[in-house]
């Protein structure tokens, strides 16, 4: 028989998460829970609450989601770290495609 959870609730620490990881992975996983992030003292609180899967389905569920905060915020940490160089390669290669002319 499966029941319905009411919720499960993580809280994350700011200086680790961005509030754009948090809410770029709970988008992610909009088909599996409903997700309501907000922010707590030093913390970004996620609120998931699930329909009727199984408990085993949502330890599996919250495992992924936890892999999923962790990608994407390496994902906004890589573009901010390689901002510069993006730009520049940019600017390069629009210097020689004549668009400016």
């Amino acid at each position: 028989m499966m029941k319905k959870i009411k919720m499960i609730r993580l809280e994350l620490d700011r200086s680790i998460y961005s509030d754009e990881a948090v809410q770029k992975a709970a988008y992610r996983f909009i088909d599996r829970f409903a997700a309501i992030v907000s922010r707590a003292d030093n913390s970004i609180v996620v609120e998931i609450t699930f329909g009727t899967e199984s408990s085993n389905q949502r330890e599996h569920v919250v495992a992924d989601f936890k892999k999923e905060l962790l990608d994407q915020n390496l994902r906004l940490r890589i573009k901010t770290e390689t901002e510069a160089v993006r730009n520049l390669i940019l600017a390069y290669a629009f210097s020689k495609s004549g668009l400016q002319e």
